[in-house]
């Protein structure tokens, strides 16, 4: 891998990267308010085995955005040295009067300039990671322990920040999350597209600003707030909001429920295809039911920083079977739409994948190099986004794309 690329990180992760890497315990900082709950009779223990399956299997279901893999298992890897224990809780075993919120990180792919690197290099970094920070913050706020953290995306780095905070409080992650895949808008929610609210917010920036959003003009935004505090701060932004009751994550659609598990046999699959000497690549499209696009090398992959997001494409051109064609991938941090010559191939918000032909592993946006080997992966969306209200804020017009959707 180049210079270039190796530069290419997401500065959230690098940050708790450097607050947790070398330490032998985790530094949680002074407990909330409200005290986490004694340990939930109906969670199940993840073992290294099982927290890796997860990773991996998010790692595709990432879309190319999510953090890059082998931040998340760092982090991981750091608190089993530490002695953590990490729990998975299905959703019908959560009581209707027991609490869960959602902690992920949100920032750019895209690292800061150096004229914003010399604006806040005189600003010490915090002691805390921002992500259970703000975890701890609104439970602090709410006065109300949380039984279970509930991941916001399915990502191998943001998947593994919800794992780990759950982890580092003394609870378990839920078996589920708010999206079925990692999406680069607070907007593509399933707790907004199902009527329930997400304040209040609590953001803590990698700095120790925090704060507490309770009321918002239009629910966009809180996307714009949240957004414009990372870029504020370097991109390290750690975030928890969406508390909510069992009696509420009962309602329909208010989660994609069996995600974590899902994301665990695909990553499973792999696992298993490697120790037998078969192809990754079949397996994972075998366990989660997915599509070959296309094969080929990478031609170009150009990208931007544009408002706090990482802006790209992924251009391909294709060997043996799709020798006379041309493959193009669109990214708004996460893969969103891709064309297989001059025809839209996939939209969102069905899921693309792009994975090294070689090793079968996921390649996280912008992380390509020239001439690499890649096949191109397409999944399903849940059945939530294929609605009419999940379509109407991650659907092809959402993206500005003057195209009905087509499922994959």
């Amino acid at each position: 891998m180049t210079v270039e690329a190796n530069q290419r990180r997401w500065f959230l992760q690098a940050a708790a990267l450097a607050a947790f890497g070398a330490a032998s315990v985790p530094i949680t900082g002074s407990a909330p308010a409200v005290q986490p709950p004694r340990r939930h009779p109906g969670a199940r223990e993840l073992d290294r085995d099982a927290l890796e399956d997860i990773l991996v299997g998010c790692s595709y279901l990432g879309c190319g955005g999510g953090g890059r893999l082998s931040e998340g298992k760092a982090r991981i890897a750091d608190d089993l040295r530490a002695g953590l224990r990490f729990e998975l809780l299905p959703v019908a075993d959560l009581g209707d009067d027991e609490w869960v919120a959602s902690p992920y990180g949100l920032g750019s792919l895209a690292p800061p300039t150096e004229a914003e690197r010399l604006r806040f290099a005189d600003l010490p970094a915090a002691k805390q990671d921002a992500v259970e920070a703000s975890f701890r913050r609104l439970s602090d706020f709410l006065k109300r322990p949380f039984v279970a953290a509930v991941a916001g995306e399915l990502g191998p780095w943001s998947t593994a920040a919800a794992l780990s905070t759950a982890a580092r409080i003394g609870i378990p992650l839920l078996d589920a999350d708010r999206v079925g895949r990692a999406t680069p808008e607070a907007t593509q929610d399933s707790v907004l597209v199902a009527g329930l609210s997400n304040l209040p917010v609590a953001a803590v920036t990698g700095f120790g600003d925090s704060l507490i959003i309770e009321k918002v003009a239009r629910g966009s935004r809180v996307e714009d707030l949240l957004r414009a505090m990372s870029v504020a701060s370097l991109g390290e932004l750690g975030v928890t909001d969406a508390a909510l009751s069992g009696r509420d994550i009962r309602r329909s659609g208010a989660l994609v429920v069996g995600t974590i598990s899902h994301a665990q046999s695909l990553g499973h699959a792999v696992r298993r295809a490697i120790a037998e000497g078969t192809d990754p690549i079949d397996a994972v499209l075998a366990a989660g039911a997915g599509y070959r696009l296309f094969e080929g090398h990478v031609v170009a992959c150009p990208w931007h920083d544009e408002a706090g997001f990482l802006v790209g494409e992924v251009v391909m051109a294709g060997r043996g079977e799709f020798a006379a064609s041309r493959y193009r991938v669109r990214f708004k941090n996460e893969n969103i739409v891709s064309w297989k010559d001059d025809a839209v191939s996939v939209m969102p918000p069905d899921l693309i994948a792009i994975v090294d032909s070689r090793t079968g592993a996921a390649v996280a946006n912008p992380d390509f190099e020239v001439d690499q080997a890649v096949t191109v992966l397409g999944f399903r969306a849940p059945p939530i986004w294929r609605t009419p209200a999940g379509l109407s804020v991650f659907g092809p017009a959402h993206f500005g794309l003057d195209v009905p959707y087509v499922p994959l």
